[in-house]
């Protein structure tokens, strides 16, 4: 299960990275075309919110470590805060502003949270496969 785990945390990776990239293509446009970019970013920012809480689960069942699974909790947190930060604050003038940036801010930290967990997802595993072979036979 801890290999499911890494593979899992990694694929979530893959979506926030897309999520910025998306991001960024829906802010670089204008129009119509900008509302459509961004229900991209919406739509897969919905899916991650579904991912982060799966993995939440995922964490609990592969024992990859309790600061781990606490890391792998505070990144669903934290997606759950995206809607509040993005249309809590309005969306005109300084108070929308400040609303968005802390939009981003709060996205980047939760790619950068993610980066953390697989990378002690993958020490989670090599540890696994270091026990199993020191106990086999050689």
């Amino acid at each position: 299960m801890k290999l499911f785990f890494l593979g899992w945390t990694r694929f979530v990776v893959v979506l926030l990275v897309l999520q910025v990239g998306l991001a960024g293509w829906g802010a670089v446009s204008g129009g119509g075309e900008r509302v459509m970019r961004f229900i991209a970013h919406a739509g897969n920012g919905g899916m991650l919110i579904f991912w982060l809480m799966l993995s939440v689960v995922f964490a609990l069942i592969a024992r990859p470590g309790w600061r781990t699974v606490l890391l792998t909790a505070l990144s669903a947190f934290m997606i759950m805060m995206q809607g509040a930060f993005a249309y809590g604050f309005g969306t005109d003038g300084v108070n929308g502003g400040i609303g968005i940036a802390l939009h981003a801010l709060n996205g980047l930290g939760i790619l950068t949270l993610q980066l953390v967990v697989a990378r002690r997802a993958k020490q989670a595993v090599d540890a696994k496969r270091a026990l199993k072979a020191e106990g086999s036979p050689a």
